[in-house]
């Protein structure tokens, strides 16, 4: 059990009761008092000031050490304080029973006051001495213990990192991953190359059930867009010109994270290489043909099939070339106006009429 410590003064005593209580327990044990004594740690700048002035003093009475800690060192201070603990343990032992006078000259004046005074200095500064240089070497013994400690996680730490990383590496060398897989190119030789612009690029991808890493692709300046890639299977081997359309993408670059606008970059970053300027192919300059009737869009006269196809226009068109003169001309000849006789044919027929019923009213008269 600790000491009840009073403090009276402004200094901060946090650090300091600390000490005075494992202090009071060495003293205890060695000494062998069975209570504690209250401590009043007292200010006192009248007290300070003066040369000889008073550092502490025991009321045997009230069982109580006054301590003055104005402008002191806090080992002086225990100093006093394990003084005091001696005359608390004399008190205990009836010491302080039917003695004189303590004024002034006491110690030189009263034998046994002398005499209590003479085991408080040696036994007090002997037990303050071995519990000092007790405190200091438990301090380095814990100081050590957690270096000892401290150095042993550091060591178990760096051992634990290491083998993770030589875990990680075999992992990744295992299924292929990590540093051989990061993005490494083979170009194809002799291809028209470009600079892309920033643009959406596979990495890993799976080509007919086998796993591969692309390692060069094309840009179709067209379509703005890559449509090939060249990839490495796990074994090696290369395949190149492959279609986007027969690759499943596991892992792709966005457009900034492997190269991106190489015109806009320094020299030190621009790590993705020109890429294959993509190649026309057959059927690109095809006329627009929407309906696929084999007739292109600006020859069409409706959807779907048309009234003739080109094989028969080309027929028709080489059967005329050797179609006789004449009945070619009588095809393409316009037709005769008819209007003209229709109108006279009409007027015949009325003139018929009208004649033949000016025949049958004579005949009846």
């Amino acid at each position: 059990m600790g000491c009840d410590i009073t403090n009276n003064s402004e200094m901060n005593t946090g650090e300091l009761s600390q000490l005075i209580d494992d202090l009071a327990s060495a003293i205890k044990e060695k000494v062998g008092f069975k209570s504690m004594p209250a401590i009043t740690l007292q200010d006192d700048q009248d007290n300070a000031d003066a040369l000889l002035g008073k550092t502490a003093y025991y009321d045997p009475q009230n069982k109580v050490i006054t301590v003055y800690v104005t402008s002191r060192h806090p080992k002086d201070i225990l100093r006093s304080i394990a003084h005091e603990f001696i005359h608390h343990g004399q008190n205990l032992r009836g010491e302080f029973e039917n003695v004189g006078s303590m004024g002034e000259g006491y110690a030189q004046n009263d034998e046994h006051l002398r005499n209590m005074e003479k085991e408080a200095y040696l036994q007090g500064n002997m037990c303050f001495r071995d519990w000092e240089d007790g405190y200091k070497r438990r301090m380095m013994e814990s100081i050590h213990r957690q270096n000892s400690f401290k150095r042993r996680n550091n060591i178990m730490k760096k051992y634990k990192n290491e083998k993770n990383d030589e875990l990680n590496k075999l992992l990744m060398e295992k299924f292929n991953f990590g540093g051989k897989n990061k993005k490494e190119y083979n170009l194809e030789e002799g291809a028209d190359r470009i600079f892309a612009p920033n643009h959406y690029c596979a990495h890993h991808v799976v080509h007919e059930g086998q796993e591969a890493y692309t390692v060069d692709h094309n840009w179709d300046e067209k379509l703005q867009e890559v449509t090939e890639y060249d990839i490495r299977f796990r074994d090696g081997t290369v395949k190149r010109n492959v279609s986007i359309n027969e690759l499943e993408v596991l892992e792709a670059f966005q457009l900034n994270e492997h190269g991106g606008d190489m015109g806009n970059r320094d020299d030190d970053k621009k790590d993705h290489p020109p890429v294959k300027k993509a190649k026309a192919k057959k059927g690109d300059n095809k006329k627009p043909d929407k309906d696929g009737d084999g007739v292109p869009d600006w020859a069409d006269k409706k959807d779907g099939e048309d009234d003739k196809n080109l094989d028969e226009m080309d027929r028709s068109a080489e059967n005329e070339m050797y179609e006789d003169p004449e009945a070619a001309a009588a095809r393409y000849r316009k037709p005769k106006k008819k209007k003209k006789d229709e109108e006279d044919n009409k007027n015949e027929s009325f003139r018929r009429s009208v004649r033949k019923l000016m025949e049958d009213i004579i005949k009846l008269k």
